[in-house]
């Protein structure tokens, strides 16, 4: 997961606008401590407490999202059950004692890390450790009521001494608090108060704004506390005191809330508390909900709405659809019901004709923006290269595809297009286009019905499935 943490730390960096020298520190930090935590925890002190020193939450990413892993219970437990990690020491030859040794380490490290950090003199460094601490201590004194009880009392008290239940990832660690408390009959109304808290705050700071318009911090923000809300209704679901009614209530909540397409743009924003809360990938509600329902005629309904932001539920929608008129016309018909219109264009191609989009009335439209300049682009060029040549000799005939070369120069363009031999079409951006369609990161794929509606293709999906599934 350090390579997902190291590309939400840069994102994150650039959103808030540091400095480069700010960024440079920043980074040699962030390293220095990946660097040393394991076996060293004086030296990763050090480069905690200098990123402490750079901006408010600047350990954030770091502590909650890499740091904290080292105490999950369940983490070691998993590793050495998986086949494939067994392989993988047997290829390196690493026997299975060395390596339990070594997490044995690792553990010890982080410890004594978090040990120092409770008496830190930096204000800021302690209270955004100070949850982590708090969760660490439960888990430590899982036999321990007395001890148990105290946490969680204060646990309770540090939460209704706040709203701000997203920095330090508050809401996280009460509930994983709220499962250690669970277990033991005598302090299930503390477990419970802590869920109520929890639950209360993230339904009152749904952010409700359109979505669209909103800046990328906003969006991650936007995405984290959907996430959480539906986790809150999909844990609250399981509860045996429920009636059946009550019960499909939340798993609906939990189904509403659930990552629509921008939130899965955005999955980095709930990527870790899904591994904290779950101990695996778990990033829809959609199905449990769709498994408590009796009737088909519901079912339908809502795998209807399902198949809007994941394409692939079509084929389930059409297994029970009992309309008249045709299933495809009738789900195009729904889809462009749901979306907005796409922003209209007119620009000219690196070949000179004009690109207009809207132009071909039968076909669903790929719109791709992209940079010579970004690395993920040119990594899935050979691909985009390979669908447009299918759109061609016939095998994606319904699918129109025209690239937008952003922040770019037309001699670079020209260049990169024919040193790869490369034919998809490209026009250069206006520097207009990019805030029509709200594109915040590189590349960004939207997909326009034939009717002129258009929906986000997320940035971490199969995109060719994608396509193929909204367009067939």
């Amino acid at each position: 997961m350090k390579k997902l943490t190291l590309l939400i730390l840069f994102l994150s960096l650039a959103s808030v606008g540091f400095s480069q020298y700010t960024v440079s520190r920043y980074v040699n930090n962030f390293n220095g401590f990946q660097r040393t935590n394991e076996n060293d925890p004086d030296s990763a002190l050090f480069f905690l407490r200098n990123l402490a020193t750079l901006e408010p939450n600047s350990t954030d990413e770091l502590l909650h999202n890499s740091f904290a892993q080292r105490f999950l219970i369940f983490s070691e437990t998993k590793l050495f059950a998986s086949s494939e990690f067994l392989a993988t020491l047997k290829s390196q030859h690493v026997t299975i004692d060395s390596a339990r040794r070594k997490f044995k380490e690792m553990k010890q490290s982080a410890y004594k890390i978090l040990a120092q950090i409770k008496n830190d003199p930096n204000a800021e460094l302690k209270a955004n450790a100070y949850p982590i601490l708090q969760w660490v201590e439960a888990q430590d004194n899982l036999t321990n009521s007395t001890k148990l009880k105290a946490i969680g009392t204060e646990y309770i008290r540090y939460l209704n001494s706040t709203t701000d239940f997203y920095t330090q990832r508050k809401a996280r660690y009460g509930l994983l608090i709220a499962k250690l408390l669970y277990n033991n009959n005598k302090l299930r109304p503390d477990a419970d108060r802590i869920i109520e808290l929890i639950y209360n705050n993230l339904q009152n700071h749904q952010i409700t704004e359109d979505p669209t318009t909103v800046t990328r911090p906003a969006k991650e923000k936007r995405a984290w506390y959907r996430y959480m809300f539906a986790y809150c209704n999909f844990i609250t679901s399981q509860n045996l005191k429920l009636t059946k009614n009550q019960k499909l209530e939340r798993l609906k909540l939990a189904f509403s809330y659930s990552p629509d397409i921008l939130d899965k743009t955005f999955s980095n924003a709930y990527f870790y508390d899904m591994i904290f809360l779950f101990g695996n990938e778990k990033y829809s509600f959609e199905e449990d909900y769709l498994a408590a329902l009796g009737s088909d005629e519901e079912k339908f309904k809502t795998i209807m709405v399902m198949s809007m932001n994941d394409p692939s539920f079509k084929q389930k929608a059409k297994e029970l659809y009992k309309g008249q008129a045709n299933f495809d016309d009738y789900w195009l018909s729904e889809f462009n019901k749901k979306f907005a219109s796409a922003p209209l264009f007119s620009l000219k191609q690196v070949d000179g004709n004009q690109y207009v989009l809207g132009n071909n009335k039968n076909q669903w439209t790929l719109i791709d923006f992209w940079g010579t300049w970004c690395s993920p682009c040119r990594k899935e060029h050979p691909d985009l290269q390979k669908l447009y040549l299918d759109t061609k000799d016939g095998k994606m005939k319904r699918l129109n595809i025209i690239t937008i070369a952003s922040e770019d120069q037309e001699h670079v363009v020209k260049k990169y297009m024919e040193s790869l031999n490369y034919s998809f079409p490209v026009v250069m951006s206006d520097n207009q286009i990019e805030k029509k369609y709200n594109v915040s990161s590189w590349p960004s794929k939207f997909l326009v019905s034939p009717q002129g509606k258009y929906v986000v293709i997320p940035f971490n999906v199969d995109w060719q499935k994608y396509i193929e599934d909204y367009i067939n």
